[in-house]
């Protein structure tokens, strides 16, 4: 367990980063734009050291199977910052995602992990009096505060990918959430398990491209959902897909992964959600002991049928609803403190394909449109 250096507490000083991107091109014209905005990337302090040079070089090789663009999108990003590509790879392909605090800090909620996501199906009765199905996503992110790189990126390849629009941590040419131009959400929520032995984790995908090769290699929920069932994975995460027909929920682990789906057959079938912890009972012996109050409370707040109900039919009134639940403080789902910070919230429908993000705790940060595609 560590505390931060004298330079680590001048970085914890830097403003939070909420500006928008907007950018058409290759992939290694967005590494190298986002490498010159940014400012010198460096390890944060209360990350796990990298793994190995040689198991890194595996993981580099499995991206490249899948998304190899997005290994151009890094170079850039390395050429841009004058660090050598191997090393800044190393560093971003985080196995371990506890944060490694003093145990005081430790003794907190600091270990907590507070993301949540919920998609709802709605039947909704039109102006003309036809009944047509909204689909209504909800998404707050919640982490340390002193995470300060909280860009929203809109990008459109000029081949080889699907646009998308999202938002990215510090780590470099990743996505924690966002929505793609055929009408897939995706995001994802950390699980606290039982740290895995050395020979359960092999090469994988670092947590922080999984969405990113989903929303731009995927056209459906359906095959984000394979996608992620099919590639090996280096750490613990609940990964929420869904679009306008279908919703899932993919907990991943390095020793198994499974899938969570809904049943329209049910009282409770035109919901899905997803916080930070593992539900299947294939899953649930992985976390073994780690707490888990906290999540589990927010899952029941967003899977519950007595939130108010939207004020009229339009999606503008569909995603009023959703800011709403998502600006919650009872549950909480909207957090104020330690790791449970909400850093930023989206909200989103995705038969039109409209998208809203907060630039902060959206219960007192407007949410603001973010363009079509």
């Amino acid at each position: 367990m560590i505390e931060p250096s004298d330079h680590d507490r001048r970085v914890l000083d830097e403003a939070p980063d909420y500006r928008v991107f907007d950018f058409y091109g290759s992939h290694a014209h967005l590494g190298y734009a986002l490498g010159k905005a940014d400012p010198p990337f460096r390890m944060q302090f209360w990350w796990w050291p990298p793994p190995p040079a040689r198991f890194a070089a595996a993981c580099r090789d499995v991206v490249r199977e899948i998304h190899p663009h997005l290994l151009d999108e890094l170079h850039a990003y390395a050429d841009a910052q004058r660090l050598p590509a191997d090393e800044l790879w190393r560093k971003c392909c985080r196995v371990n995602l506890k944060a490694r605090l003093s145990p005081a800090r430790a003794a907190g909620d600091e270990l907590a992990e507070g993301c949540s996501t919920f998609v709802r199906f709605i039947s909704v009765q039109t102006a003309s009096g036809n009944c047509v199905r909204r689909v209504i996503v909800g998404r707050n992110y919640d982490y340390l505060p002193q995470q300060a790189r909280r860009q929203r990126i809109r990008f459109i390849p000029d081949c080889c990918a699907n646009p998308s629009v999202g938002a990215r941590g510090s780590v470099p040419c990743g996505r924690y959430d966002g929505l793609n131009c055929y009408g897939l959400f995706a995001s994802l929520h950390v699980v606290m398990t039982e740290t895995p032995g050395e020979d359960e984790v092999k090469p994988g995908v670092p947590f922080h491209l999984v969405l990113r090769a989903a929303l731009e290699l995927c056209r459906t929920a359906r095959e984000a959902r394979d996608l992620l069932t099919r590639i090996p994975h280096l750490s613990s995460l609940n990964y929420l897909v869904a679009d306008a027909h279908d919703a899932y929920v993919i907990e991943a682990d390095p020793r198994r992964v499974r899938v969570i789906e809904r049943d329209p057959a049910t009282d409770s079938g035109d919901v899905l959600a997803a916080t930070n912890h593992f539900r299947h009972p294939d899953m649930r012996p992985l976390q073994g002991n780690r707490a888990s109050a906290n999540s589990v409370c927010r899952l029941d707040f967003l899977q519950r049928h007595d939130h108010a109900r939207p004020i009229g039919s339009s999606v503008d009134a569909l995603l009023d609803y959703a800011q709403a639940v998502m600006a919650d403080r009872s549950a909480p789902m909207c957090g104020l403190s330690g790791s449970l910070t909400t850093l930023w919230s989206c909200v989103a429908e995705l038969t039109t394909k409209r998208i809203r993000y907060a630039a902060g705790p959206p219960c007192f940060t407007p949410y603001e449109d973010m363009p079509s595609f």
